[in-house]
């Protein structure tokens, strides 16, 4: 007879550990993990072997708990019995079904945590519990967590959280709640093209156009472009010898630039002159915008690459160059030319 998975359980708690997280934020992934099962103990496989037994085992624990309760509920009030089973199967489907659906958003929270590893300052600092504030309300969106895409989209935000307490304001969390699927899936499209807080427009496959831009201000998530559109500077900062004055934009740890004396061709779309200074157009995100691109997958360094290769096509042969950025901030060049 084929072993049933379903029998042996495993501990959530020993999955946190085996992502390596430690310190500050494994408390806080134990913590918040605990508020919504109750038990970091009880979770069994049911959770880790796909969507199939995870059903199973929800319709026969629903089953279950629906039968007793409308028994007792039989028994005490004695009366209408239909009535009675009616008004206890209602009120405990609802409950099963909140606790389902939040045990699948810390499964998928301890997933993104595990792909996605805290760094080692994240481990180590802030507080031993996300806050209160955070908990009550993320609670209440988990237990609405009906599809796997939802499910996904608040166990990726709880991991945000857990990785840097404040990340998720309750203005972030209720424009995620209202956001429809296709802008969701919008949004992320752009997350890839990222430069801090901005999109670089000339990255992109193809511009939003107005319809696509206007849905995703309307959500919330980019800055009304206006007709001009909006521009990024670049940053003032000097060669490593000290010796000459450079423009720099930097994309996660990789930074790309040339030198302040260049001769730019500005062609409007990948290199601007504003008043004197370089600057690039892109797409502004708002700070519920930031925080959820914090979430999602993103490569700044490739948007980097991607964008050195756009600079070079305005900018003389060999002018344009890139920089590692070391942890102390500081910058050593790349050996990568363009």
């Amino acid at each position: 007879m084929p072993e049933d998975h379903l029998s042996s359980e495993t501990s959530l708690s020993v999955e946190i550990t085996s992502t390596g997280i430690k310190a500050s934020a494994k408390s806080r992934a134990i913590a918040a993990v605990e508020r919504l099962l109750g038990n970091v103990a009880d979770l069994g496989n049911a959770w880790i072997e796909g969507a199939t037994t995870r059903k199973r085992a929800k319709n026969e624990g629903e089953r279950q708990l629906i039968e007793a309760a409308a028994k007792y509920g039989v028994e005490r009030m004695g009366y209408d019995e239909e009535l009675a089973k009616r008004a206890f199967e209602n009120h405990f489907k609802k409950v099963a079904q909140a606790q389902v659906n939040k045990d699948a958003v810390a499964h998928a929270a301890i997933q993104d945590l595990r792909r996605h590893n805290p760094t080692d300052e994240e481990t180590n600092s802030g507080p031993d519990e996300v806050s209160e504030e955070f908990m009550a309300r993320f609670e209440g969106y988990a237990e609405g967590a009906t599809t796997e895409q939802l499910r996904e989209r608040w166990g990726r935000i709880l991991a945000g959280e857990i990785r840097k307490p404040g990340t998720f304001s309750p203005k972030v969390m209720r424009t995620t709640d209202e956001l429809d699927a296709a802008t969701a899936e919008l949004f992320e499209e752009l997350v890839p093209f990222r430069l801090v807080d901005c999109i670089v427009k000339c990255i992109m496959p193809r511009e939003l156009d107005f319809e696509q831009s206007l849905r995703l201000v309307s959500a919330g998530l980019l800055v009304e472009p206006g007709l001009a559109g909006h521009q990024r500077l670049f940053a003032s900062g000097q060669s490593n010898t000290g010796q000459k004055k450079v423009w720099i934009h930097t994309f996660g740890k990789f930074a790309v630039g040339f030198a302040q004396d260049t001769k730019a061709d500005f062609d409007q779309k990948i290199l601007v002159d504003n008043d004197g200074k370089p600057s690039t157009p892109v797409y502004v995100l708002t700070d519920v915008g930031r925080a959820l691109s914090s979430i999602l997958p993103s490569n700044e360094e490739n948007a980097g690459f991607e964008y050195a290769k756009k600079l070079a096509s305005v900018l003389p042969q060999g002018s344009v160059m890139t920089w590692l950025v070391l942890p102390d901030g500081s910058l050593r060049p790349s050996p990568i030319k363009f």
